[in-house]
C-alpha cells in the first residue's frame, strides 16, 4: 500500500528570515554605489555638454570668420551656475547660443593661465594664446569631479581623475 505524503507549500519562517537577511544586505551595499553611479553618470554628462558647447564655440568662430565668445551668464559672468552663451564678437554682435542651466549640484571652476572669457578667433585657436582649465565637480561629493583644459590651440582635452 502507498503511504500518502502531504506535501509542504510555501516557505519556512527560517528560509523568510535567510531571503530577507540576503536581499537587505543586498540592498544596503547597492544604495551607496549606486548613488555614486548617479553622481559619476551626472559630472560625465555634465563634462560632455560643456565640452560640446566649447566645440561648437570654436567651430562657430571658424565658420563666421571672426572672433566667437564662450562665457558664463550672470552679472560676474561666473561659470558656477552652469549657463553658458556663445557670442559673435566681430561683425553684428549677436547671441548664437545659449545652454541651459545645469544642476545645481554642479559647480563649474576656472583656473590656469588666463580666467574669464573664453575667445576663439577666425582659426579656431584662443584670442590670448594662453590655455585655461575648468574643473566640473558635485558640490555634495568631494571625489566627484572631472578637469577640462583648453589648449591655446583651441582644441580641448579631458583630465581623468
Amino acid at each position: 500500500m502507498h503511504k500518502l505524503h502531504k506535501r509542504n507549500r510555501g516557505f519556512s519562517l527560517i528560509e523568510l528570515v535567510i531571503t530577507l537577511l540576503i536581499g537587505s544586505i543586498l540592498l544596503a551595499w547597492g544604495i551607496p554605489n549606486y548613488r555614486d553611479f548617479k553622481v559619476r553618470k551626472q559630472i560625465v554628462d555634465t563634462t560632455n555638454e560643456f565640452v560640446y558647447s566649447i566645440n561648437f564655440a570654436r567651430a562657430e568662430a571658424i565658420r563666421y570668420g571672426g572672433v566667437v565668445r564662450l562665457r558664463g551668464r550672470g552679472a560676474s559672468r561666473d561659470w558656477s551656475n552652469g549657463t553658458v552663451t556663445l557670442e559673435v564678437l566681430d561683425g553684428p554682435n549677436r547671441r548664437i547660443a545659449e545652454v541651459p542651466p545645469f544642476d545645481n549640484n554642479i559647480q563649474i571652476t576656472q583656473a590656469g593661465d588666463f580666467t574669464g572669457d573664453v575667445d576663439f578667433n577666425s582659426l579656431g585657436a584662443l584670442v590670448n594664446g594662453n590655455s585655461t582649465r575648468f574643473r566640473i565637480e558635485n558640490t555634495n561629493v568631494s571625489h566627484a569631479f572631472r578637469e577640462i583644459v583648453i589648449l591655446p590651440s583651441g582644441s580641448v582635452r579631458l583630465i581623468r581623475p
